[in-house]
């Protein structure tokens, strides 16, 4: 006998965010191998290893992990930035299908997920944050609670697009606040892509002074290392 949902499977059939064919969830096979894996990476920051400079020399390094299984770059790219810019709100869901599998080890170790926060002028404009979108799925896919309450964005900042590292650790700097006790929770902070680390290690320290006794970042895609070292002014 035929339950609920088996007849809900039968009758709406989901369809690729890419190709627009028929789908298990999210992403076809086919369209989710044309996402670049980054291969073996580093832990502590997320980038393919050998890295060359890693970005922990850099900056103030609050998160013990960094897990983001893609690389960011066409196609993938295109798909996250009509997640953030224009509207494609349901890739959060899709997006949130393609990480779960890559987390089953990581997650074991966590006890709540934090999107990674936008204030709320940004919000107003965009009509919704694309890290939850990921975020809260992700939660339901893990198991794990997805902590908001008394967690914020004090100051906007202006776009990271085309700051360097230096410039994107000084426009973050201090603008989170926790107004909740995280005493000994393990948490992950979810996130569309890594770049520098500058913003998720300012989140992350906000969160450990309010008694996190550990953080790490689960995030889609990391910016690979030539391009965020293009980014670099020579005298950093």
């Amino acid at each position: 006998m035929l339950g609920l949902q088996d007849v809900l499977n039968a009758c709406f059939i989901e369809t690729c965010p890419a190709c627009g064919g028929g789908s298990a969830a999210g992403f076809c096979v086919v369209c989710a191998r044309e996402f670049t894996r980054l291969g073996r990476a580093c832990k502590r920051c997320g980038l393919a290893t050998p890295v060359a400079r890693c970005p922990r020399e850099r900056l103030p390094w609050h998160v013990a992990e960094v897990r983001a299984p893609f690389a960011y770059r066409p196609p993938l790219d295109h798909y996250v930035q009509a997640l953030k810019y224009r509207g494609g709100r349901s890739l959060g869901r899709a997006f949130a299908l393609l990480l779960a599998p890559e987390l089953a080890t990581a997650c074991k170790d966590v006890d709540a997920l934090v999107a990674m926060l936008l204030h709320r002028t940004r919000l107003l404009e965009r009509g919704y944050n694309q890290a939850v979108e990921i975020a809260r799925f992700l939660a339901h896919e893990l198991r794990l609670p997805l902590l908001a309450r008394g967690i914020g964005r004090c100051t906007a900042g202006a776009t990271q697009t085309e700051q360097t590292a230096v410039e994107r650790r000084a426009g973050v700097r201090g603008v989170f606040r926790v107004r909740r006790d995280l005493t000994g929770l393990k948490l992950a902070i979810v996130d569309d892509v890594v770049t520098t680390g500058a913003t998720v290690n300012e989140l992350a320290a906000t969160l450990r002074a309010a008694g996190a006794a550990r953080c790490v970042a689960f995030a889609l895609a990391r910016t690979p290392e030539r391009e965020v070292a293009a980014a670099q002014p020579r005298n950093v």
